[in-house]
């Protein structure tokens, strides 16, 4: 094959992993409920007005919080959602009926 016959699907596959990784920003209000009690350790967010899609991944950016034992919190918070392309978002529904405990990643830092 000469060059020019390689050219063509190169850059279809070039074209393929950029939109796959392709990714944008939104900055969204939320509500952050957070409880440390005998019954209860959890921080649960809620995202005001906005509803992620399977392959969007949601960051929370809070001053790092400290409750005392028996307390609970309620606050409003800014949160970063990182929108997946459509490719992407493709794929994670189609890897998400195999793999489905792989799709979720929830830490605390």
């Amino acid at each position: 094959m000469t060059l020019i016959g390689w050219t063509a699907p190169a850059a279809l596959l070039v074209l393929l992993t950029a939109w796959f990784f392709w990714r944008r920003t939104e900055r969204v209000p939320c509500r952050i409920d957070l409880e440390r009690t005998h019954e209860h350790l959890h921080a649960h967010v809620e995202l005001l007005g906005f509803l992620p899609e399977p392959g969007d991944s949601v960051r929370v950016e809070d001053d790092f919080v400290t409750l005392d034992y028996g307390t609970t919190e309620t606050r409003e918070a800014e949160a970063v959602v990182t929108r997946a392309s459509a490719l992407r978002r493709a794929w994670t529904r189609f890897t998400g009926r195999f793999e489905f405990y792989e799709l979720y990643d929830v830490g605390f830092e």
